[in-house]
């Protein structure tokens, strides 16, 4: 641990010390002697045309670009718009180099001296940088993906997160357009280099931000492909077709037709092997998606055994000038999920612990289909309308058992055994518009939406439980019930905004939002009725019927300064909350009309320190209501093993949160890094207020608790060394979390300290079109201690070692590929496995111009995969076990086939 510390420790130092030693400034010019804004700068190698360094000029048109010492030949090249573009040749750099004022002409190439270079790498359009596709060499065969692993400042880690120059990219496009998802899974993998024109990066706006230019406040970016007009029509497609052992398979299709704005795509996926088919790796497929569960960032997607059927239409097109079809789009998705699981509770009680060991199986069928469109129409220069109408319906059948028993002091408590048999439909319409106008005034614009969504569900659910409590078998409790459940939610929203500009950085925002909310739920049970065969007794007490209104309007005011150096803005507002609901709850009428009045602001800056670091500092502050289940003092008996009950004194949650990110990124050093802290407080928190009785049985009402609060502290670390056709790539992290968590059991009240700490490092390293070696290795180590209970304190370590290995051969036509990871864990209840191996393999050949691909691949060659992991809570630790795909092997063939046409040169 503490060479782990060192080392992070001597990352740091060595990057504040070591700096860019050299600066080449200068000011641009056009033939009119007037300042030339956003000129992209940028210095490249001879040789090769790699970039070394870039910037843009400022307002004034100056230009200051670092650099550290250059021994051979370089190129200090000026580009920007309709100009005639400016080259110097630099033999060496040694020292720092004013240029004085540069002057681009219009009409004749200028006589300074110049230096051929067939393609301008890199572009900067304000907020936008630009790289040209053709400037980045890669695989003739490769996707798109390829190419932003050569771009310096992007990086993709193991689990696919693409970050660019520290920043996570949440959205992808092709030609300004999502492309089925906006996670952009699907054309990364498959939509090829060589048709693409140029990359851009661009930080994520929202739909107010994108319509009037506004600056934009997300912390995320946007990855913008633009297919090349000479290759602006065509087809792509890939087909791949997969059987194995255990009777595995898989079989998917992507197809892909664009001619000019139209773009036409289909996708289809078969398969039992958890795959989501059409966004595969090219070597380890889905195997790569790590269907392991024993990871420390596995959620409940990779458990079980999935077997599903997906087919998906999309259509996009400028259907005129001034009417844009973003996208109109059909889905289905049918499919069949097995789970099944074993825990290990150990529940802390201020004298004593209980122990509760379960196990569950269960199976869902689900058939959905899903309609999405999006149109953007241009009324003229200054108005806009967005609208974009959502549909979705799905059906699904399911059914679980499970037991339970729980023990105290190795005496057996109660026992508990279930049979639930669901079936359930629900349908959801979600249309949403929004309006923009801007006007003459430069960045003063009015927006206004209309947000709607209704759901209406339903459900069958029979129920045959068992419940036995040994020490008071009065409280057995015996279910055969049929419960038929009925929601509508309809939830209209309204909003509003006028920006006024004050001066040229800084404007004004009204803004208005109303949301009215309706819920109607009714759940009827009926008891079985041995005479007559029928679910006919109906179950006063867990019959219920609920309608609840809300109805929130909120004003708010917003102050933004905008200024080369910095954003800052600062809104605060109020929200008026008038909440009605009337309920029936085990034969009672319980009627609750509460008003409030609730504060709440928002502040962020965004600050840049250098032309490389940036600074974000966001704090905001809100209320949040109470739930109405846990408002009206109803007793809900619907579990037999814990009893709700609900408190109409609550009081609203006040919370404050402040999270402060500094990054870094220096491309020509191949140099990134982040540190990330916040910190979060809360006020009249609803906790659960819970006792058990000798039983072994729960019950629980609510109460306020204040004082817990959060804080986190975050910092990452790359730094990647090219040398001709080598990259290496090393990315220690590390975070550290503590909890301090206030609450009651057994009606006591107690404290918890929880602490985590997680440190790991990742590396790369890569030979083109030879070898791709991925070791990484993470640590998390968790310490809890605790006052008013059984247990003191708790502690558990949890390591993961993982090593990516592929290697081409025959001029990248053959691959092999090994996928291998350890997992231990400190402490784990019994019955459960500390630690194990999982290891896949993937070996293919190419051929026929690489368009057909034959693959045999082994997921999990040792049979080891398991998923085994502890959670660790303030009033509990739970070690859990879930069903998980396990070995088998495959053989599959891979089809590729694409043809592109364009426009043709005059």
């Amino acid at each position: 641990m503490k060479k782990v510390l060192g080392l992070l420790l001597f990352i740091f130092s060595f990057l504040f010390i070591h700096g860019q030693k050299f600066s080449i400034e200068g000011k641009v010019s056009d033939y009119e002697k007037k300042t030339v804004e956003n000129a992209t700068v940028y210095l490249i190698k001879q040789k090769d045309s790699s970039i070394i360094n870039y910037t843009a000029t400022n307002k004034e048109g100056k230009f200051s670009l670092k650099t550290d010492a250059v021994s051979e030949s370089s190129v200090l090249k000026i580009d920007a718009d309709k100009l005639v573009s400016y080259s110097k040749k630099l033999d060496k750099i040694e020292q720092s180099l004013t240029l004085g004022e540069i002057i681009l002409d219009k009409n004749q190439i200028s006589d300074i001296e110049e230096v051929k270079i067939t393609v301008s790498p890199i572009k900067i359009k304000k907020d936008t940088i630009e790289f040209n596709a053709s400037a980045i060499k890669v695989r003739p065969d490769s996707n798109i993906e390829e190419l932003l692993k050569n771009i310096n400042g992007v990086e993709i880690d193991n689990d696919g997160k693409i970050t660019i120059n520290g920043k996570e990219v949440d959205q992808i496009m092709i030609n300004g357009k999502p492309f089925f998802d906006k996670d952009g899974k699907i054309a990364l993998k498959n939509i090829p280099a060589d048709i693409i024109k140029n990359i851009q990066f661009t930080t994520t706006k929202t739909k107010e931000e994108e319509l009037n230019g506004k600056t934009p406040k997300s912390e995320n970016a946007t990855i913008n492909f633009n297919i090349d007009e000479k290759k602006n029509k065509g087809l792509l497609s890939k087909i791949t077709a997969g059987y194995g052992s255990d009777k595995r398979y898989e079989g998917n299709a992507f197809l892909s037709y664009f001619k000019d704005k139209t773009k036409i795509s289909l996708i289809a996926s078969s398969n039992n092997i958890n795959s989501q088919g059409f966004s595969n790796d090219d070597v380890f497929d889905s195997m790569g998606s790590r269907n392991s569960g024993n990871s420390e960032n596995s959620g409940n997607k990779s458990k079980g055994i999935r077997k599903s059927t997906t087919i998906g239409i999309n259509y996009s097109d400028v259907l005129s000038k001034d009417v844009d079809l973003d996208a109109l789009g059909i889905n289905r998705t049918e499919s069949n999920l097995q789970t099944a699981s074993k825990s290990s509770k150990i529940t802390f009680l201020p004298t004593n612990t209980l122990k509760t060991d379960s196990e569950n199986n269960a199976e869902n069928i689900s058939e959905q289909y899903g309609f999405n469109s999006s149109v953007k129409i241009k009324a003229d220069s200054l108005n806009t309308i967005y609208f974009s109408p959502v549909f979705s319906t799905s059906k699904t059948s399911g059914k679980r058992n499970s037991k339970s028993s729980t023990f105290k002091d190795e005496a057996l408590l109660n026992e508990s055994q279930s049979y639930n048999n669901t079936d359930s439909e629900s349908n959801t319409f979600s249309p949403s518009l929004f309006f923009s106008k801007k006007f003459k005034k430069k960045r003063r614009f009015f927006n206004a939406s209309i947000n709607t969504s209704i759901t209406q569900a339903k459900d069958n659910n029979l129920i045959q439980s068992q419940t036995i409590f040994f020490e008071n078998p009065n409280q057995n409790d015996i279910r055969n019930q049929l419960s038929q459940t009925k929601k509508q939610t309809n939830n209209y929203g309204f909003n509003i905004k006028y920006s006024e500009p004050i001066t040229d950085s800084m404007s004004i925002n009204f803004g208005l939002n109303y949301e009215s909310k309706r819920d109607l739920n009714a759940r009827n049970v009926n008891d079985f009725d041995e005479n007559t065969g029928n679910y006919s007794l109906n179950n006063i007490n867990l019959s219920n019927s609920l309608e609840q209104k809300n109805n929130e309007l909120s004003p708010e005011i917003t102050l933004e300064i905008n200024k080369k150096k910095f954003n800052l803005w600062a809104s605060a507002g109020i929200d008026i909350v008038n909440l009605n609901l009337d309920a029936i709850f085990n034969g009672k009428q319980y009627d609750l009309e509460k008003k409030y009045f609730l504060p709440d602001y928002n502040i962020g800056l965004q600050y840049k320190i250098s032309e490389n670091t940036r600074l974000s500092i966001y704090n905001s502050s809100n209320y949040t209501i109470p739930s109405a289940e846990r408002l009206i003092p109803y007793v809900d008996t619907s579990d037999p093993l814990v009893t709700n009950e609900g408190n109409s004194n609550l009081k609203n949650t006040w919370s404050n949160s402040t999270n402060i990110l500094i990054n870094n990124h220096n491309v020509p050093k191949g140099i990134n890094y982040h540190v990330n802290a916040g910190f979060t407080y809360n006020n009249n928190d609803i906790t659960n207020y819970s006792y058990y009785d000798e039983s072994g049985k729960q019950f629980i009402t609510y109460r306020n608790i204040s004082g817990n609060k959060m804080a986190n502290l975050g910092a990452g670390f790359t730094k990647t060394f090219k040398w001709k056709d080598n990259k290496f790539s090393i990315r220690p992290r590390a975070s550290f979390s503590y909890r301090y968590n206030k609450g009651y059991i057994n009606g006591q009240e107690f404290t918890g300290n929880s602490y985590t700490f997680s440190p790991g490092i990742n590396l790369t390293y890569d030979k083109k079109d030879k070898i791709n070696i991925k070791p990484s290795y993470r640590i998390n180590y968790s310490f809890s201690d605790y006052k008013n209970y059984s247990v003191e304190n708790i502690k558990n370590t949890y390591q993961t070692f993982r090593l990516e290995l592929t290697n081409y051969f025959l001029s990248t036509n053959l691959f092999f590929g090994n996928d291998f990871e350890y997992n231990t864990s400190s402490n784990i209840a019994p019955g459960f496995k500390r630690d194990f191996y999982f290891w896949n393999t993937s070996m293919g050949y190419s051929f026929y111009k690489k368009q057909i691909t034959a693959k045999i691949k082994v997921y999990d060659v040792l049979n080891q995969n398991q998923s085994v992991k502890r959670n660790i809570t303030a009033s509990y630790v739970e070690d859990r076990e879930d069903l998980i795909l396990k070995r088998y092997i495959m053989f599959s063939l891979t089809m590729k086939l694409n043809k592109f046409t364009g426009k043709k040169k005059k």
